[in-house]
Order: C-alpha cells, then sequence, then structure tokens
C-alpha cells in the first residue's frame, strides 16, 4: 500500500470513531431531532398508518389529503346525509315499535278485564192511545 491511500483510510477511521463515540455521549435523540423518524419513508408509513390504507402513488396520497382537509364537500355532505337518514329511520322505528307494544299492551289489558253482564227490564209496554 501506497502512504497516501493509507492515510485516507487512516482518516476515515478516526472520523468514525469520533462519530461512534459522539453517538455514544449524546443524549437519546428525540421525535424531533432524529432524522431517521422524520424521513420521507417514515412519514410515508406514518400516513398510510393513519388513512388506514395503502398510499402508493402520489395521485393517492393528494385524494387522502383532500378528504382529510374537506376539500371533497360533496363526499361529506353524502356522508352525512346517509347519517342523517339513517338515524332519522332508526328514531321512527323505535317510535313506531313503542306505539306497537303500546296498542297491544293496551288492548291486552282491556281483554283482561272482567265482563260483568248488566240486564236492566225494560218498563211494561203500554198500550198506545190513538187520539182521533
Amino acid at each position: 500500500m501506497s502512504e497516501d491511500g493509507g492515510g485516507e483510510q487512516l482518516a476515515q477511521w478516526l472520523k468514525e470513531a469520533g462519530r461512534r463515540t459522539q453517538a455514544a455521549k449524546a443524549p437519546p435523540a428525540t421525535a424531533d431531532s432524529d432524522e431517521s423518524y422524520n424521513s420521507p419513508a417514515s412519514l410515508h408509513h406514518y400516513l398510510e398508518e393513519l388513512a388506514g390504507r395503502k398510499l402508493e402513488s402520489h395521485a393517492e396520497v393528494l385524494r387522502y389529503l383532500r378528504e382529510v382537509a374537506g376539500a371533497q364537500p360533496e363526499g361529506l355532505r353524502a356522508q352525512e346525509r346517509r347519517r342523517m337518514v339513517r338515524e332519522v329511520s332508526l328514531l321512527v322505528l323505535l317510535a313506531i315499535s313503542y306505539l306497537h307494544f303500546y296498542y297491544w299492551e293496551v288492548q291486552l289489558q282491556i281483554a283482561a278485564l272482567q265482563s260483568v253482564g248488566v240486564f236492566i227490564p225494560a218498563p211494561p209496554a203500554r198500550p198506545h192511545k190513538i187520539s182521533s
């Protein structure tokens, strides 16, 4: 080996050793200071976790961000409309089922009443007078 090649390797080795000792002495990296934490790949992975689906293209990422930002109000309105229709129909169904129960409960209570037959004698029939 030549002297120049060995010197460069020695300088490289010293730099590596210096970085390692600084990393060992440095306090643990926080999320804000850690460059690997804020790398594009980790941010993409985090965005996929939030979305709950794979975002494989720029268009999918942009579409998801528009959904989150509310840039597609038609979709949000349709979703809100479906939710309102579902809630109102459930309330109507609840009211109908309660009224149906109430009606049958009253009918059963009426049917359970004891009947008492009372006969009232009619007054004796009087002959009608024909007036002339």
